[in-house]
């Protein structure tokens, strides 16, 4: 016979299994299979057509947000991707100043837009994607600039935002082009990190440029940590800030190799927009087991776009083959997007073709600060070897996907599957003239691409140094020198705490270019809704938690069962 404390233990332990499944095992978390993190990426982004987004919300909602679009109010939604729906999303306006300037047009409301599928419902995505970023090509004739970006990262080995072309209509009313591109959290991280549970950080603000202001982190209040917020001490981020300032071994705190790809890939874009630049943000930090790496975000104003105006902080060029120095001409006027819609003036070029842009340097790749105001930057390139290793990452891009037959080849793929829907969009901010004089001829994003490969294999090879105007981001005064092509001088002078030749820490082209443009601000509030998870470690159940907590109550159930029976025999 079975006695009654058996019985009883067995009903207690199973009840403790029962409590540990319910209170414990919901904090671990649980990486999604690689198949189902990675059905996005070919269900919702696919490169080989324009995909349809419809979205669909209540006429007072929709009227609350172009009422105040500012605001970044957020609405429930419904959105329909290849014929899926997802219902109640969070639905809003997204940017910067890109937004502001569309909200003074008067006869614009082509916003960028930003969807978060687990806004309301916790754990809701559409194939493994949380949220998806609509842009709406501000100041890009082309439509091409930040497409082209990303593919170019993702040929470098860097880890990239999906995406692909989208066609948006809202409530019935077509919208038009849009590009489409997965916005950087935890199923990016998940699918392109071996964890993927790290600490992400989107710095924009005091910090950003990455500069020792002390050991306390809270004193870098523009570092802004995404993920683990409620359980990172961010020791990490400090340890990486002390040895690119302070000294160290680099190797140790930073993916060295793929930040290389990075900054050659981000330096053949010229892209100024960025931490290169003197606004010094739209890039992420990802740190995972204490190395660092950074991630690509908001490129509309590649390939020159952000410094297409010129401005007093030009640079000269030297040709060495004829001796002669000349500076460039007057910039081109800046152009409206649409050809003169309001609230645009000064805020950007359609053109290209820009001789700063394409001219500027590689050998101190920074605009509107010196490179020792960048010093992620600076601790890479300062030393010999990984200056060699970034030249050689130049070169690659300059003979291989700037090279006229390739770049030709991607961009002509591209206007043959985007141009019916160019031709259709009734908002765009441009005219068809103006597309195609964007993407085909002599001023266009092929030739600068080439024009820009020129440049580069011209400046490694040493047959054109470029002389930049230096121009502090801080407001300081001008320091005019020649910049010299890379040698082993250079850097071994900066290790020795000499000072570099004149004109080493000069900006390149743009710095007084336009403000910030891009879509990259994601207020708080959008991060977490009524019901959305906080950090990465959430406290909602996923399907496999309540599975093992129905399972552990069947057998709490049958364990009760079982004694009840065994009683009742035991008393006859």
């Amino acid at each position: 016979m079975i006695k009654n404390r058996y019985v009883i233990g067995a009903i207690t332990l199973l009840l403790a299994v029962s409590i540990a499944v319910l209170f414990i095992v919901p904090t671990f978390h649980v990486q999604q299979p690689a198949s189902m993190a990675k059905a996005y990426k070919s269900s919702v982004f696919d490169q080989t057509k324009v995909t349809k987004v419809d979205i669909e919300l209540s006429d007072k909602n929709l009227a609350s947000i172009l009422e105040s679009p500012t605001d970044e109010e957020i609405v429930d939604a419904d959105v329909t991707i290849n014929g899926q729906t997802v219902s109640h999303v969070g639905f809003r306006t997204k940017g910067m100043l890109s937004l502001s300037s569309v909200a003074a047009m008067e006869d614009s409301d082509r916003y960028s837009w930003k969807i978060d599928f687990d806004y309301y419902r916790s754990e809701q995505t559409l194939d493994g994607l949380q949220k998806l970023a609509l842009n709406n090509n501000f100041s890009d004739a082309s439509m091409m600039r930040e497409y082209l970006s990303y593919d170019l990262m993702e040929e470098m080995g860097v880890p990239a935002p999906s995406h692909s072309y989208m066609y948006v209509t809202i409530n019935g009313e077509e919208q038009g082009l849009y590009l489409g591109v997965e916005t950087l959290d935890e199923s990016f991280l998940s699918q392109n990190f071996t964890t993927g549970d790290g600490d992400l950080y989107k710095p924009d603000g005091t910090g950003s440029d990455l500069k020792w202001i002390s050991d306390d982190i809270a004193d870098y209040t523009g570092l802004n940590l995404k993920t683990n917020t409620k359980s990172s001490n961010q020791s990490s981020m400090i340890n990486m800030l002390d040895v690119i300032n302070n000294g160290g071994k680099l190797e140790e705190v930073v993916d060295v190799d793929e930040m290389l790809r990075y900054f050659a890939a981000n330096t053949a874009l010229v892209n100024l927009d960025h931490y290169q630049g003197d606004k010094k943000h739209n890039y992420y930090l990802y740190e995972e087991d204490g190395l660092f790496s950074m991630l690509p975000w908001d490129y509309n104003m590649a390939f020159g776009g952000y410094g297409a105006m010129g401005g007093k902080d030009r640079p000269q060029v030297k040709d060495t083959q004829t001796k002669g120095t000349t500076e460039e001409g007057e910039a081109e006027k800046a152009q409206m997007p649409g050809g003169g819609k309001g609230g645009m003036m000064g805020m950007g070029s359609s053109s290209f073709i820009n001789d700063s842009a394409i001219n500027f340097s590689i050998t101190t790749p920074v605009s509107g600060a010196t490179l020792e105001e960048r010093p992620l930057l600076n601790a890479l390139l300062e030393d010999d070897e990984n200056r060699e290793t970034f030249n050689k990452y130049l070169k690659e891009i300059a003979t291989g996907f700037f090279s006229e037959e390739i770049i030709t080849e991607k961009v002509n793929e591209i206007t043959s599957m985007i141009t019916p829907y160019v031709e259709k969009d009734p908002t765009k901010f441009y005219t068809m003239e103006d597309y195609l004089k964007a993407t085909t001829g002599d001023e266009s994003i092929i030739e600068f691409s080439t024009q820009r490969a020129e440049s580069i294999l011209a400046q490694l090879s040493g047959e054109l140094v470029v002389e930049a105007e230096t121009s502090s981001d801080r407001g300081g005064g001008q320091e005019q020198g020649q910049m010299n092509p890379p040698d082993d001088s250079t850097g071994e002078a900066q290790k020795k705490g000499q000072q570099p030749p004149a004109g080493q820490g000069g900006a390149g082209p743009g710095a007084g270019g336009p403000p910030d443009m891009g879509g990259g601000m994601q207020p708080p509030s959008m991060d977490g809704g009524p019901n959305a998870q906080a950090g990465a470690a959430g406290s909602s159940y996923s399907k496999e938690t309540l599975i093992m907590i129905g399972i552990s109550l069947v057998l709490l159930i049958g364990a009760i069962v079982f004694a009840h029976f065994f009683k009742r025999r035991r008393s006859s």
